[in-house]
């Protein structure tokens, strides 16, 4: 009876070097984690002081606070984003540990309706290296129920005015990307695109009628 050897298996051998090298980067890679939560935490609690600072102070006291810490008026933008978070900040505690260390990116946050924000989560957007630009999506969900639509009359220009007027407004609307409606017909359609490289120079009289909301 002829024997058959059975095949055998290669073992691969795993150095000591190697699992070292690897758990070495692992502990980089963990700190760096570690480092990251906990600046988006710093900025939760930067938030809640400003707010709190805000809330208990008096202008003139609260202009000192902030005079004191380097953040005058010249970066309102700055406190009011920290004021914002601070106001959300229950949102942000169950989620600590997913947060991007940045304040731009959870102001943003912040100003998201609470649907929308469940929405975020459930479909784990929400990550530390996350940008405010992942959530233009949903920003623009949140965004189109508050359009604000603005009429211009040119009723009480010259004809000649006219054209100059409206090709400006078809570029300033091309180049920042705005919905232009309008009932213009040929053969004034056909007069603008050949004004289109003139400048306008003459459209301060166009009267505007727009009903803003107040943010």
């Amino acid at each position: 009876m002829t024997n058959i050897a059975s095949p055998v298996t290669p073992v691969t051998t795993v150095s000591k070097d190697s699992i070292a090298h690897t758990a070495k980067i692992e502990q980089f890679v963990s700190d760096y984690r570690m480092c990251v939560q906990k600046t988006a935490t710093a900025i939760l609690e930067l938030a809640n002081v400003v707010n709190s600072a805000y809330s208990s102070l008096s202008k003139s006291d609260f202009k000192a606070f902030r005079d004191a810490i380097g953040a005058d008026e010249s970066k309102d933008s700055y406190i009011k984003k920290l004021k914002c978070i601070a106001q959300k900040s229950a949102r942000f505690n169950a989620i600590s540990d997913k947060l991007p260390p940045s304040y731009t990116t959870l102001y943003t946050l912040s100003q998201l309706n609470d649907a929308t924000f469940t929405q975020l989560c459930s479909d784990n957007v929400i990550a530390p290296n996350m940008t405010a630009l992942a959530l233009t999506s949903y920003v623009d969900k949140k965004s189109t129920k508050n359009v604000t639509d603005i009429v211009l009359s040119l009723k009480n220009l010259s004809q000649e005015v006219k054209y100059l007027a409206f090709a400006e407004i078809q570029t300033v609307c091309k180049k920042f990307n705005i919905e232009l409606k309008s009932n213009i017909q040929t053969p004034f359609a056909n007069k603008i695109e050949k004004l289109a490289d003139l400048n306008a120079f003459l459209i301060e009289d166009v009267e505007v009628k727009s009903e803003l909301e107040t943010a």
